[in-house]
């Protein structure tokens, strides 16, 4: 391998300018051998190395559109403030129940097969000899919003990490609204797709240009892409604000089985059981689609899902996401984490009230046993590391910046908020199956063998309600449209068949 494969030189060909055959399938040749190389493998002996991230494909490929199971605390098993005392937060448990709301028709029970509470993580032992980083920060970057109140300015510079069946597609409608209402800009895929380039590695190159005449710079990059800090650095400015949100492996795993039943790995298992069993039967680590059946989340965070871990390098790892990223939410918490979100951007509190979007219908999701669960930790090792170690981070946020009874407080007044616009804006008691919604428009697409719910809204809305109605509950395939034909009018009727509606019918049953 030649002495000179680093990702810098990557980036350096990469750089804008004329183009030539000999040039890309340089850039390609490099490519190939960095990717030989990856950041978790065994292969790697010091820090440096592991600081060296493979470099992306230069070939454009087809993406597929995802979407993300809802948070649980508004439709499913979302831990909830609001029965619980301040002095509670930490010591939640699998038995206690959620917050009870007739608007969405809340379950009481808990799935046992649910994420462990935050007491519970916590004493889950890190790998042996493993020192927690220190907090750091991406470059440019701070909270010193927090707690500020008044004194604070919105953030308007925000890269979110669409992590895959964490959320995130709520999270992103929250910052498509936050960005549409105050005319912000969009780092938006180009030609009207809805993946930056998705599963290869992010490049400046994915992103729709703005036109010379336009001097503003991006304000918002949020769609699904393979992280690389380099590339996004080169769309995004000095202070911008880098978050993503994190999902209890157990739970990530049984909704990617449901969700990407068709993937290589998961097509020929009868379940989530005989998978696990005998993972060597079904599982092929040099399939393209492999990530979607193992470490999804580091995969997304741009690391090797299947490398060998040692303690070093999972340390190594989780300095270098606390180093790029200024705040990572957790999906079982998914309401503490838009009051910690809106804390951060220094937002108000309506910035982030939400309807879950692109939730599961209940008979589509699988129980899992407590050796299924076990199994699927020490399949997903990687993430479950991730998740442990931010997910204490996130409650050392909470208790430095904002504190118990604050967080509780705010909750509250968060569901509360979500609730009333729950009754001006949805018709019935909530989300519904893809046959009973009505409007195309509201439709969200409906992938592998989840069932994807969906909103009515009630048809008496006057005009400007309607429309803040619709914002909240419109899917994120319809929302970029609309977004991309706002931004780049002209582009837009040129690539207007590039993205489809969801078909309003669905044949299949619950």
């Amino acid at each position: 391998m030649e002495k000179n494969v680093t990702s810098q030189n990557i980036v350096k060909l990469l750089t804008p300018g004329p183009s030539s055959a000999e040039k890309k399938k340089h850039v390609m040749k490099l490519s190939k051998e960095l990717n030989q190389i990856k950041l978790l493998d065994t292969s790697f002996g010091s820090e440096e190395e592991f600081g060296q991230k493979p470099s992306m494909k230069m070939k454009k490929s087809a993406t597929k559109i995802t979407v993300d199971d809802q948070p649980p605390g508004v439709n499913g098993p979302f831990q909830s403030l609001t029965k619980a005392s301040p002095s509670s937060i930490h010591s939640r448990n699998k038995s206690s129940s959620v917050t009870n709301s007739q608007t969405f028709n809340i379950p009481k029970g808990r799935n046992p097969s649910e994420a462990a509470s935050s007491a519970e993580i916590s004493r889950i032992p890190l790998p042996e000899k493993t020192v927690l980083p220190k907090v750091g920060r991406t470059t440019g970057a701070n909270i010193t919003n927090f707690s500020e109140g008044a004194k604070c300015k919105p953030r308007t510079h925000i890269v979110f990490l669409k992590v895959h069946k964490s959320a995130s597609s709520t999270v992103i409608n929250i910052l498509f609204r936050f960005g549409e209402t105050h005319n912000l800009t969009f780092a938006l895929p180009i030609n009207g797709l809805h993946q930056l380039n998705y599963p290869h590695y992010f490049t400046a190159a994915v992103v729709e240009p703005l036109s010379p005449s336009n001097d503003s710079q991006f304000n918002i990059m949020c769609h699904h892409m393979r992280f690389f800090k380099p590339e996004v650095a080169k769309v995004m400015p000095n202070m911008t604000f880098y978050f993503s949100i994190l999902r209890n492996p157990v739970q990530l795993m049984e909704s990617s089985f449901t969700y990407y039943k068709g993937t290589s790995a998961f097509s020929k298992a009868r379940d989530l059981e005989e998978f696990l069993n005998q993972p060597s039967q079904f599982y092929n680590a040099s399939a393209t689609d492999s990530h979607y059946a193992k470490n999804l989340m580091a995969f997304d965070f741009g690391y090797n899902h299947n490398g060998n871990f040692s303690a070093k390098h999972i340390q190594l790892m989780l300095q270098s996401i606390q180093a790029e990223f200024d705040l990572l939410l957790i999906l079982e918490y998914f309401d503490e984490s838009m009051v910690l979100l809106k804390e951060a951007l220094c937002w108000d509190l309506d910035d982030v009230t939400f309807f879950p979007l692109n939730s599961r219908h209940n008979n589509t999701k699988t129980r899992l046993s407590e050796s299924t669960t076990e199994k699927i930790k020490s399949w997903n090792k990687l993430d479950w590391e991730i998740y442990v170690h931010f997910n204490k981070t996130f409650w050392e946020k909470i208790d430095r910046h904002i504190g118990k009874e604050r967080m509780h407080n705010e909750v509250r007044m968060l569901q509360q908020k979500r609730e009333q616009l729950a009754k001006i804006c949805l018709q019935g008691s909530g989300s519904v199956v893809p046959q009973l919604i009505k409007d195309r428009a509201l439709a969200p697409l409906q992938y592998g063998k989840a069932v994807i719910m969906g909103y009515n809204l009630k048809p008496t809305l006057d005009k400007a309600t309607r429309q803040m109605c619709q914002r909240m509950v419109t899917p994120e395939l319809q929302y970029n449209r609309l977004l991309y034909r706002k931004q780049f009018p002209k582009k837009a009727l040129k690539h207007s068949n590039a993205a489809v509606l969801p078909k309003l019918s669905n044949r299949r049953t619950v």
